[in-house]
């Protein structure tokens, strides 16, 4: 075997052409393999619309057959979350179960992977759950043994849409017609989340009026990530234009979302307010927050009761921190929202895309004025949104990484590598000005917080994300970022 593989610090995430057939159905024996030592007779297999997916679906399917394995198969392409859920509902009477899902979530359409649970739809990865997760499906990735062939392999399809559907409405607390009054723009990207998305909110009674929902795996307006700079615009014209009082955006395999309105897009600290209130999480209860949520945001989840607990970055290493500590919710500023998720006695933590809106959406229509306060405090605080430079190597890459933060230290700024206990970020957080204490925030003249780190998934990138409390400040320490980034160490701006 050669001596790289597709396995990264989340999934496993690689170019199409960076694997052949033999390289991804080895990964998949060794992600087989893996589940044999874990107790793993069950596996889902679920894809999202990129073109690539079917054919690595097949050869997933296949090794899982031929390797003995009970599959149940969606072959249609369904978000994450539906794939979660499918996971979820094989559990009850599978509880050895072990879910795959095709897909490259908000990558450019080259791009192709797979992410990975384990019994009970727990989330792993690199060094991340059982037998340190996909550290242990690396080793045997390469360690030559040959996976034998096994009898008793059996195949089921399943269609559990329409129980996805239900069951989400059923834990939003909205029924038909409930959401009545309200209009939506919802831009899906094509990716494979526009169908569901659009049955549920007219189901609710919602207006919709969609963008780009046809799933369609080339992509043909660019990478599915509406967190990107820029790529709402027309959704956001639209509702400015129409009055809809919601914008949604949604990434190409349905597990990354955006909010506003015809002003534009809240961040997800602020978004998480409603949601928090709307599903009822108990005071006192630990709520996730990454290091790029707004410290303003935080000081307002303070108020709910919550106790926000910082973590890094990393949906399975979230979701797993989630499960060990009992927190029944947690948010990304890259759009990710988590949930505690309750099933037949079943109980996992993971996103629901249709969930979250629907909580989200029901705030609002209880609330009429609860988008122009969101606004109001969004509107105390400049942020840059997540910027991303790509180098000539990895090399070049930390040292601009590194030069970057020397220079914000030189001013004065602290980082921070480290939760308080002691789990690595991933990355580094960068404060001027910022006091934060439980229940409460501190903020000084001239504040600023921002988080940079490598890309996990994409080559010789830096990913930098900045909020402050003004927006000459803001400015000046994006455009200080984006000089050292481009001129003095040669990155070309990506999505």
């Amino acid at each position: 075997m050669p001596g790289s593989d597709p396995i990264k610090v989340y999934d496993a995430r690689w170019e199409v052409t960076d694997f052949d057939d033999a390289q991804v159905t080895r990964l998949f024996e060794a992600t087989l393999a893996y589940g044999r030592l874990i107790g793993v007779d069950t596996v889902t297999f679920t894809r999202d619309a990129r073109l690539a997916a079917g054919h690595v679906m097949e050869l997933g399917v296949q090794a899982a057959l031929r390797l003995g394995f009970r599959v149940f198969l969606r072959p249609e392409p369904i978000s994450t979350p539906q794939g979660y859920f499918t996971t979820l509902w094989v559990s009850r009477d599978h509880p050895g179960t072990m879910g795959l899902a095709i897909t490259a979530s908000h990558n450019p359409g080259g791009y192709i992977g797979v992410k990975f649970t384990v019994p009970t739809v727990r989330a792993i990865g690199y060094n991340c759950g059982p037998l340190d997760g996909l550290a242990k499906v690396r080793e045997l990735y390469h360690n030559g043994e040959t996976f034998a062939d096994q009898p008793g392999g059996e195949l089921h399809l399943l269609d559990l849409s329409r129980e996805f559907l239900d069951y989400s409405l059923a834990a939003a607390g909205v029924g038909p017609g409930d959401l009545a009054g309200l209009t939506v723009v919802l831009d899906t990207f094509n990716g494979s989340a526009g169908p569901e998305l659009f049955w549920a909110l007219t189901h609710a009674g919602v207006k919709v009026l969609p963008l780009r929902l046809v799933p369609d795996g080339t992509f043909p307006t660019g990478s599915p990530n509406p967190t990107s700079q820029g790529k709402l615009d027309g959704a956001v014209a639209l509702a400015k234009a129409t009055g809809a009082q919601v914008v949604l955006g949604i990434d190409g395999d349905g597990d990354r979302m955006v909010f506003g309105d015809g002003r534009g897009i809240l961040t997800a600290g602020f978004v998480t307010l409603p949601i928090i209130a709307a599903a009822q999480v108990p005071a006192g209860a630990p709520v996730l927050y990454d290091p790029k949520v707004s410290p303003l945001a935080l000081a307002e989840w303070g108020k709910l009761g919550v106790k926000p607990v910082l973590f890094r970055n990393g949906h399975s290493q979230i979701k797993d921190y989630m499960h060990q500590i009992g927190a029944p919710a947690a948010a990304e500023e890259s759009g990710h929202y988590y949930h505690e998720l309750k099933l037949d006695g079943l109980t996992v933590s993971s996103e629901n895309s249709v969930l979250t809106v629907l909580l989200f959406l029901r705030a609002v229509a209880a609330d009429p004025g609860l988008m122009d306060r969101l606004r109001a405090l969004q509107d105390q605080v400049f942020t840059t949104g997540e910027f991303n430079y790509q180098f000539a190597d990895n090399e070049t890459r930390d040292a601009a990484m590194a030069a970057v933060i020397a220079h914000f230290v030189a001013e004065g700024a602290d980082t921070v590598t480290h939760t308080p206990d002691g789990i690595d970020l991933e990355g580094t957080v960068l404060n001027r000005g910022v006091h934060l204490e439980p229940g409460r925030v501190g903020l000084d003249e001239g504040w600023y917080s921002g988080y940079l780190r490598v890309a996990t998934n994409e080559k010789g990138v830096v990913r930098s994300y900045f909020s402050a409390g003004d927006t000459t400040h803001g400015r000046r320490v994006e455009t200080e970022t984006r000089h050292m980034l481009a001129d003095q160490f040669g990155g070309q701006v990506i999505e």
